[in-house]
């Protein structure tokens, strides 16, 4: 059996933007078909609040990552919306915990059932073992390239 060869860095940078591309792909279908591809934001902080848990706004920038700036702004609006709040933090007088609000559960529950209808149209094409083992590359590059 012959060993596999070692991916070059090309390799990796082709499939970076590979998953660019289709990041933009989806995010147009999401737009068009469900119209919260301009929410994103919106859609990965709670669905990083609900998969886990309350945290501060801090950690939650670090998970993602971008600025805690950028984090605080996107809470604040989330809060503004009632659909997370800001509650007391037993490990910190002053930096609270952001967890999501039933309204902002319900919200994340109808952006992700409208994701999966429109992700129904194009599921038929792949098997489970292909989408499986994109989806394990992706996270293993993810967790691997430090930012």
């Amino acid at each position: 059996m012959k060993k596999p060869q070692q991916a070059t860095p090309e390799d990796l940078l082709e499939f970076s933007v590979s998953v660019i591309e289709l990041y933009f792909r989806i995010e147009a279908v999401t737009q068009a078909a469900a119209g919260f591809a301009s929410a994103g934001g919106e859609w990965g902080c709670l669905r990083t609040l609900i998969k886990e848990g309350p945290m501060t706004v801090p950690e939650m920038a670090r998970t993602r990552p971008i600025s805690r700036q950028h984090c605080q702004t996107m809470c604040n609006a989330l809060e503004a919306q009632g659909l997370v709040e800001f509650v007391d933090n037993p490990k910190h007088k002053r930096s609270k915990l952001v967890r999501p609000t039933k309204k902002g559960r319900a919200r994340f529950e109808s952006m992700r059932k409208q994701f999966v209808d429109a992700a129904g149209v194009y599921s038929p094409f792949f098997t489970t073992g292909e989408l499986s083992a994109a989806t394990d590359v992706c996270r293993r590059a993810r967790d691997m390239i430090q930012v």
